[in-house]
């Protein structure tokens, strides 16, 4: 039976947006409750088990802070019956409360975010989206929503969306899944976060690219397990540096579109991937990002087409190509893994709201996606150039790849550039100028760091790009005066 959480354990919750990792935020909620006395002497804490599946953290997470609390007195571990609160001095209870009775503080109102600054990577055009259509489709669908889908509804997500799901990668991945595999979710961390807890044991070590996505390694940081990195050249994932410790239990790639590099794995490391995969008992996670944005030619197929054996696990998301705040990604899972995962979410909250699910279901269904995309693509192909074009006179500094697909393109560092700067100095200047890159070395791991800027175009109109391209010339080559007008704001 589930343990009942304790009234004050209610408050208790995890912020992923915080730089404190989760484990030392529950650690600090716990303790506070206990020095305030909300939770008193021989209170029975859930389980670890529990407790993860209220948060939607790994069961590690929770372990580590109940052993912290432990350690410091706060907690005692009786066997066989879980983690209690311990006798704490009397006089540690008397002067929390001496803090607690304070006036509190007002919460200083925020000011309003900024928007993404000029040559950010994985931005969207934000101004593509009709606030009206989907104020329409908002209001019509949640109007029709059936009230079962209010209270909990299908772990999975709505029915409605899954069907759209698989027919728009039908339509535009060649992928053939039935709804039944597809789980709506609210994040591409999300989704790994929900995959390594329905597949991987907590003792498993994932393999990752190098470079690759930090907030995918801080996901695998989050849930306690180790991370192999290897490392990606011109044709992908190195395949051939694979590990064969039978403690890899899986793989994270970006085969379509490699983050941050923008290469695609070639078929033949596709097929030694999905071989390494089932000879040893493994999972792949193949993270399909922003596939659908290739401006020459069709997107290139989906790794999972190529899975005979049920050993991908693909991940989609509607936010990194609509907008952020959507907050709708998916799986697809392979078919003999459909029952692990409607068991793991028995016991962890479904991250998606229910909210805009029937929205985005009709967006699929009347085409409305499908136009988006293709106006996008043509669009975004023609940025890139104006990109190609303004970056001309940089390449002494800077070479600009060519690529055919997504929404950002990596600058890679000249010798003479290098001469006077790394990338991470280069960035800052930039940023100074009012203009966002990201350095490329930082990604690196393991592997030896390439130097490089990486910069986003899809979000950004014509004039907004050749300003910031003018603006970080104007840094990089030292040119510290004033600019001429102040950045311009989006």
């Amino acid at each position: 039976m589930p343990s009942i959480l304790p009234s004050a354990m209610l408050t208790v919750a995890v912020d992923r947006t915080l730089a404190r990792p989760a484990f030392m935020q529950l650690y600090d909620q716990v303790r506070d409750l206990i020095l305030r006395g909300r939770l008193g002497a021989g209170n029975r804490l859930p389980s670890s088990r529990d407790l993860a599946g209220e948060l939607g953290v790994s069961r590690t997470t929770v372990v580590a802070a109940y052993d912290q609390l432990q350690s410091e007195g706060y907690l005692e571990q009786r066997r066989g019956s879980g983690a209690f609160v311990a006798d704490i001095v009397p006089d540690l209870l008397t002067s929390a409360a001496t803090v607690a009775a304070d006036p509190p503080v007002p919460f200083p109102r925020q000011p309003m975010p900024a928007r993404p600054g000029p040559l950010t990577h994985m931005v969207p055009d934000l101004d593509a989206i009709t606030r009206r259509e989907w104020g329409r489709l908002l209001q019509r669908g949640f109007q029709n929503l059936d009230p079962v889908h209010l209270e909990r509804g299908d772990l999975f997500g709505l029915p409605d969306l899954r069907r759209a799901i698989a027919a728009h990668l039908k339509a535009w991945r060649g992928l053939d899944v039935t709804p039944d595999r597809i789980v709506v979710t609210a994040s591409s961390a999300e989704s790994l976060r929900l995959v390594l807890a329905a597949l991987l044991p907590d003792t498993a070590t994932v393999a990752m690219e190098d470079p690759g996505y930090q907030d995918m390694r801080a996901v695998l940081v989050e849930a306690g397990m180790d991370a192999a990195h290897v490392a990606v050249d011109g044709e992908g994932l190195r395949t051939d540096l694979l590990p064969v410790d039978p403690a890899v239990r899986g793989v994270i790639v970006t085969p379509s579109r490699q983050f941050p590099l923008g290469v695609s794995m070639t078929l033949a490391r596709r097929l030694t991937l999905l071989q390494w995969a089932s000879a040893g008992d493994r999972f792949v996670i193949e993270d399909d990002f922003d596939s659908e944005y290739r401006y020459r030619g069709s997107p290139l197929e989906a790794l999972a087409n190529l899975d005979r054996d049920g050993r991908v696990v693909y991940l989609g998301s509607f936010s990194k190509v609509l907008f952020r705040s959507l907050r709708i990604s998916y799986l697809v899972v392979p078919a003999s893994t459909v029952t692990l995962f409607r068991q793991t979410l028995q016991f962890r909250s479904p991250t998606a709201s229910i909210v805009p699910q029937p929205a985005l279901a009709s967006f699929i269904d009347t085409g409305g996606f499908a136009t988006h995309l293709r106006r996008m693509r043509r669009l975004y192909g023609q940025r890139f150039q104006t990109l190609r074009v303004a970056m001309q006179p940089l390449a002494d500094l800077l070479t600009l790849q060519d690529v055919d697909s997504g929404m950002h393109a990596v600058a890679w560092a000249t010798p003479g550039l290098l001469a006077r700067m790394d990338d991470v100095t280069a960035a800052a200047l930039v940023a100074d100028a009012g203009v966002t890159v990201r350095a490329l070395s930082p990604f690196y791991v393991a592997a030896p760091p390439s130097q490089g800027l990486i910069l986003g175009f899809a979000g950004f109109s014509d004039a907004q790009i050749q300003d910031a391209v003018a603006r970080l010339e104007q840094a990089l080559r030292h040119d510290r005066g004033h600019f001429a007008t102040p950045p311009f704001a989006l």
